[in-house]
């Protein structure tokens, strides 16, 4: 085996510039000795140190991290840098585990849409309470609708998303809901998981009366009659809140006529 090595055989052996072999001499990690001549050559003492410089740039060391390995070389020290590096590497993977729970959420809910065969059928369900992030103002058009949810989404840009995050939707005004003016909305709103943290407001637990429909918005007010008929034919009182979440709008599918949006509205038995 040699035990002398020129720059120009190091840089073949190791896929690396001669320019690179002087930079980490610069930076001190190898130390060449130099002939009579001024030509750097390099020993079997500079073979193990590159061999690491290799290594850890492979696993994204930095030449300083790396540098104090070379001069404080110990078990605890490997443990340690090893340790360090992944936690770092955790810190980087979150974002991107949480962007693919999002979107595999996001896809789970589209599978479910194009499974829905009772499109205008109302139905009724127990919802447990569920926490959302929201904001108030009277909103009158798709436009200013669309321009709220951005407002909320500006909030958290990480983690809320119009095209694969949260479901998200208006709630009718008491009054709104009074007199019978369904597209009068109060507030626009993002659902979020329950272990979340972040909330400013709860949907109430309770019965909901509910009803999908695909289309144009413009059937909104016949269909929200459909389900008070509906709930007063069953005997059943319409109390606070009614609800619009939009399943499938503009920011996933190009026709309205395919837009999918879901009435909840709640309920309670009357007193007798």
């Amino acid at each position: 085996m040699k035990k002398e090595y020129t720059i120009g055989e190091i840089s073949n052996l190791y896929n690396l510039s001669p320019d690179a072999l002087r930079h980490y001499e610069k930076k001190g990690l190898l130390n060449p000795k130099r002939k009579e001549n001024g030509y750097r050559f390099y020993d079997l003492n500079d073979i193990w140190k590159l061999n690491i410089i290799k290594d850890m740039k492979k696993l994204d060391f930095t030449l300083k991290q790396i540098k104090d390995y070379l001069e404080n070389r110990s078990l605890d020290n490997s443990i340690d840098l090893l340790k360090s590096e992944i936690s770092v590497i955790e810190d980087e993977l979150e974002p991107l585990l949480r962007q693919k729970k999002f979107m595999n959420r996001r896809l789970k809910s589209l599978r479910e849409l194009k499974r829905i065969k009772d499109f205008e059928e109302v139905n009724y369900k127990f919802l447990e309470e569920r926490k959302i992030i929201t904001v108030k103002g009277e909103f009158e058009t798709d436009q200013e609708i669309d321009l709220a949810f951005r407002e909320l989404e500006r909030r958290d840009d990480e983690s809320l998303t119009m095209f694969a995050s949260k479901d998200m939707g208006t709630i009718v005004s008491k009054e709104g809901m009074r007199i019978g003016e369904y597209d009068d909305y109060q507030n626009a709103f993002f659902l979020v998981e329950e272990k979340d943290t972040y909330y400013d407001a709860i949907l109430p637990r309770g019965f909901y009366a509910t009803l999908y429909y695909k289309g144009s918005y413009n059937k909104l007010s016949s269909l929200y009659q459909k389900v008070i008929e509906d709930i007063n034919y069953k005997g059943l009182e319409v109390i606070y809140p009614a609800l619009e979440i939009y399943r499938l709008d503009i920011h996933s599918e190009k026709y309205e006529e395919n837009y999918i949006t879901e009435i909840q509205v709640r309920v309670k038995e009357k007193d007798i």
